[in-house]
């Protein structure tokens, strides 16, 4: 299926793009436009102007995926959290997780390091995948423990 956002893209879209890949859609496909472009047909936006899939009332498009594809996933929930004390830090500048401020540092700052779109999301991806493990890894532990 193709998918599409915005350029550019962020801590939201790129946890979004991960989610994506690896939960809904293994076979995806992104394009990037801008968002006063017309959506090609047949494909899903997200975090466009007038897509069902955006942020709305605090919560992320990440939190709008999971919704809209019911995705239970325990790691999953916690990323969530994570996802959306980073967006609440952004405007507050107060980070309430630990784990907030470092997350969104590193997706926002893959866009300042890479060259293209495709480049961003393969780093986001790689980041993604790396904090799933770990968020998974301490669950487990923790689980382990009790």
């Amino acid at each position: 299926m193709k998918w599409v956002t915005r350029h550019n893209p962020h801590a939201d879209r790129c946890a979004s793009i991960w989610l994506i890949k690896a939960f809904i859609d293994k076979d995806a496909v992104f394009e990037f436009i801008a968002s006063e472009d017309t959506v090609p047909k047949g494909a899903i936006p997200f975090t466009l102007p007038g897509a069902e899939l955006r942020p709305k009332n605090g919560r992320t498009t990440f939190d709008a995926l999971v919704d809209r594809y019911k995705i239970e996933d325990i790691v999953v929930a916690e990323i969530q959290k994570i996802l959306r004390d980073a967006e609440k830090a952004e405007d507050t500048g107060v980070y309430e997780l630990p784990e907030s401020a470092g997350v969104f540092a590193i997706l926002r700052g893959l866009d300042r390091t890479s060259k293209s779109d495709w480049e961003t999301i393969g780093k986001a991806i790689i980041v993604m995948d790396s904090l799933y493990a770990e968020l998974k890894h301490r669950i487990e532990h923790k689980t382990k423990k009790d």
